[in-house]
């Protein structure tokens, strides 16, 4: 796998790495909001909803309060007209099952004995008709079962004197058992208990109502529970069998229902809203759930994830395009460049050239190779030039080899002749080297002498200059401290007047302090005349008083401070003029020993110079004579030397024979070699 290759596949790989984490932080994101935003919609939707359920229950069932109030004017109907009422009222709202009334024996118009066992009355005569829609016409039934303790359609507005919402209960309309909920109004004239009016709404109406109300689509369910538990529809589950709620599925119905609070929260499936709603004033509330589910918002995540998703894939193909491209300019086309350069100089050619201007790694690469190849270029140069010049110093050698061995012939035959007159030098040089010894210790002598002296000069000269530079660091450091003992008291002066404005700040301080007493106290004695009400600020008063205590004993350790302060300054700028004194003094002082110094330098540097001329020529003459005894020596050993090397250079010249031509043979092979490498280094083009 190219280069290209893995970096468009690792580009992408990270590419694609990065993207799922970001839409795994968006959709998380993007689901809280929808989330949040579901709720908040979710309750605002569920207080509409229940402004048209509970507008929707309760304009069918206003009609028994127009039934009560028209029941408590005196003298105004009969019990003709009654019925007629009944049935114009029951037929005035499709919502309404049927309108009734229930009065007290004799409570009407006090001639219940005239309608004993009547239509609509009692054995006893009372006057109970009920208006009821059966078979899609209104038919009239006499209220039965209103007299038995458990009937709160009756027995609870009797014994509470206000209305009622009495929930679901069953009830046999035209011999049919039919659930319903009823409005019950009590009808009072002169604080005295007549009778009832209500209207009912049978639960069948209520859950064609709350199953017809497609609100999303469809999507929202709608739960109505009555103030005693009964389930008067499950928006959820239409078609749960019971009717009693159950906390196990949702403890929220009943806790919004106890609270009188609207409750938003969500299980695995829905986002849910509960709240409590009063159907009529002063009743019981009953509880209206509206449930959301949950995957129209993961739907939405979903989706947009998907669209993001497609869109990264989009982006990491053009984004790998993109590197590809990228990298085919910057680094492709450059490196198969520099190959082919580096092939062509791999092949012997080192005459082509290179050239990138980027600044980057591949330009500073190329930078390289080329310093590489130029170098190279530059050895193979020399190597050329050399080789030839190797060829011809083999042949030179040879050449000069030849002469050799003919020079070797003739010094044999010399060597013989300067044998005998070596015998006549060994003579004469005994004489001379005995006279030779006797100056070379004499000279010794002088010359230790004068050596001893002149490293004496020399160690006066090191110390004298020491001092010097001493007498000059000394000056210099009295100097530097005369000058930071000046700026040391300018510091000190500026830190006087700092304290100074100090004190004038701590009065200041001390002033506001008093002044801050004075407002508590005034503050305190105000409190105490507002009494009970002003206690509260009284405490406040007498915190502040202690503050302004705190802050005018702070105030006086401050003054001391600075008091002591000032006096320790004035102390340290005192020591510090003495010090400056001390230093002037210092520094004249060392400067008379610098001038005294300087004027002995010059002396014992020009006694030093003299020293050492003496001292240079008792050396050269000392150098002279042993020279001349190495000589004598020297020409005593040569001519014995001398001598055995006649005899060896008689045998030497025979070898040296011998030896010049194994010299021509090598020569030779030598010129051989030399051509061989011309040969190769002729290949690299230059």
């Amino acid at each position: 796998m190219s280069i290209k290759q893995k970096l468009a596949l690792g580009s992408s790989i990270i590419t694609l790495f990065s993207l799922g984490i970001i839409l795994s932080l968006i959709s998380y994101v993007i689901y809280k909001n929808a989330k949040e935003d579901a709720l908040e919609n979710i309750s605002v939707l569920a207080d509409k909803i229940s402004l048209d359920v509970g507008d929707y229950l309760s304009a069918p069932l206003s009609e028994a309060y127009l039934l009560k109030q028209i029941l408590e004017e005196p003298n105004i109907l009969d019990r003709e007209r009654v019925f007629k009422v009944l049935n114009v009222m029951t037929a005035s709202n499709e919502s309404i099952l049927g309108t009734y009334v229930v009065f007290e024996p004799n409570a009407f118009d006090g001639r219940d004995s005239n309608y004993r066992n009547a239509k609509y009355h009692d054995n006893s005569g009372r006057f109970i008709p009920y208006a009821v829609k059966a078979n899609n016409k209104i038919i009239f039934e006499p209220v039965v079962g209103f007299d038995l303790p458990e009937s709160d359609f009756y027995q609870l507005p009797k014994k509470n004197r206000k209305p009622e919402l009495i929930p679901p209960f069953d009830y046999k309309v035209d011999g049919k058992e039919i659930t319903m909920i009823s409005l019950v109004y009590p009808v009072i004239r002169n604080q005295n208990f007549l009778g009832i009016a209500g209207a009912d709404v049978s639960l069948a109406t209520i859950r064609t109502y709350l199953k017809n109300l497609k609100i999303l689509d469809g999507a929202v369910k709608i739960t109505l529970v009555a103030s005693n538990g009964y389930v008067l529809f499950n928006g959820i589950h239409p078609d749960q069998k019971d009717v009693q709620w159950k906390d196990e599925e949702d403890t929220y119905i009943n806790l919004a229902m106890s609270s009188k609070e609207k409750q938003t929260y969500s299980d695995s499936e829905y986002f849910h809203v509960s709240l409590p709603i009063q159907l009529i004033k002063n009743t019981a509330p009953w509880t209206l759930r509206v449930s959301y589910p949950q995957v129209r918002i993961t739907n939405e995540i979903q989706s947009i994830f998907w669209i993001a998703l497609g869109l990264g894939a989009i982006g990491i193909l053009f984004s790998t395009l993109a590197n590809m491209v990228i990298f085919r300019n910057l680094v492709d086309r450059r490196l198969q460049t520099l190959i082919g350069f580096a092939k062509d100089a791999a092949n012997g050619n080192l005459s082509q050239e290179i050239v990138d201007e980027k600044k980057d790694e591949i330009g500073l690469l190329v930078e390289a190779v080329v310093g590489m190849v130029t170098n190279i270029r530059h050895i193979l140069s020399v190597a050329q030039t050399s080789g030839s010049e190797l060829t011809e110093t083999s042949k030179f050698m040879e050449n000069t080899i030849i002469e050799l061995s003919d020079l070797a012939q003739s010094q044999a035959a010399s060597s013989e002749e300067a044998s005998a007159t070596v015998e006549e030098l060994n003579a004469s040089s005994e004489t001379i080297n005995s006279n030779v010894q006797h100056a070379v210790n004499n000279s010794k002598s002088i010359n230790n002498s004068l050596h001893a002296i002149q490293i004496l000069v020399q160690k006066i000269t090191a110390e004298v200059e020491s001092f010097g530079e001493i007498a000059v660091g000394a000056n210099k450091k009295a100097e530097e401290g005369r000058n930071m003992a000046g700026l040391t008291s300018q510091a000190i002066e500026e830190i006087q007047e700092k304290s100074l404005a100090i004190t004038e700040f701590s009065d200041v301080i001390s002033d506001i302090s008093e002044k801050t007493s004075l407002l508590a106290l005034n503050a305190a004695i105000e409190a105490a005349r507002a009494g009970e009400s002003g206690r509260g600020f009284a405490v406040v008063a007498e915190e502040i008083s202690k503050l302004a205590s705190q802050a005018a004993e702070s105030v006086s350790q401050i003054n001391t401070l600075s008091t002591e302060a000032l006096e320790s300054i004035q102390n340290g700028g005192n020591q510090v003029a003495n010090l400056i004194d001390l230093l002037r003094e210092i520094i004249r002082e060392v400067s008379v020993i610098f001038d005294k110094a300087k004027d002995i330098v010059p002396l014992i540097q020009d006694q030093k110079t003299k020293t050492d001329h003496i001292y240079t020529e008792i050396e050269e003459i000392t150098n002279l004579v042993e020279s001349i005894q190495q000589s004598t020596e020297e020409q005593k050993r040569a001519t014995y030397e001398l001598s055995n090397m006649t005899i060896n250079i008689s045998n030497g010249s025979q070898v040296l024979s011998e030896q010049s031509e194994t010299m021509s043979a090598n020569s030779l092979r030598m010129t051989g070699i030399s051509s061989k490498i011309s040969e190769v280094l002729l290949k690299f083009n230059l």
